[in-house]
């Protein structure tokens, strides 16, 4: 047996659009990322846990979010530049500066303790 032309071409086509639709999803989901900035926080050579807040303070807006349960963060800061990335751990407000991009970020931090004041180092 033989396939006939018709039938190749007809499915060729049908995959073709498929592959079409699938690109145009990518491409409008793209920008939902930009400017992502995320990572985790470990204290005491452990993770923070569920709960921590996590502030980003951009040039105009201040964006917030809570750590899960494995001290993990994501923010969305469509803001491109230097921020400032604060985090509330046992009464203290520890800052330190961040960069928001055109693309996702990644910033892992360690909380240290230097006297009775926590400090951000990143890793």
């Amino acid at each position: 047996m033989t396939t006939s032309p018709r039938k190749c071409t007809r499915s060729t086509g049908a995959g073709l659009s498929i592959g079409m639709a699938a690109l145009q999803i990518v491409i409008a989901a793209a920008p939902a990322f930009a400017g992502e900035i995320f990572g985790s926080i470990r204290a005491e050579g452990k993770a923070v846990g569920k709960g921590l807040k996590v502030e980003i303070a951009a040039p105009s807006k201040l964006y917030g979010t809570e750590t899960d349960n494995y001290g993990s963060y994501r923010i969305y800061v469509p803001e491109k530049g230097k921020c400032s990335l604060t985090v509330h751990y046992r009464q203290q407000k520890v800052s330190i500066p961040v960069y928001s991009y055109e693309r996702s970020t990644r910033y892992d931090f360690s909380l240290d303790r230097k006297d009775s004041v926590y400090v951000l180092k990143r890793k």
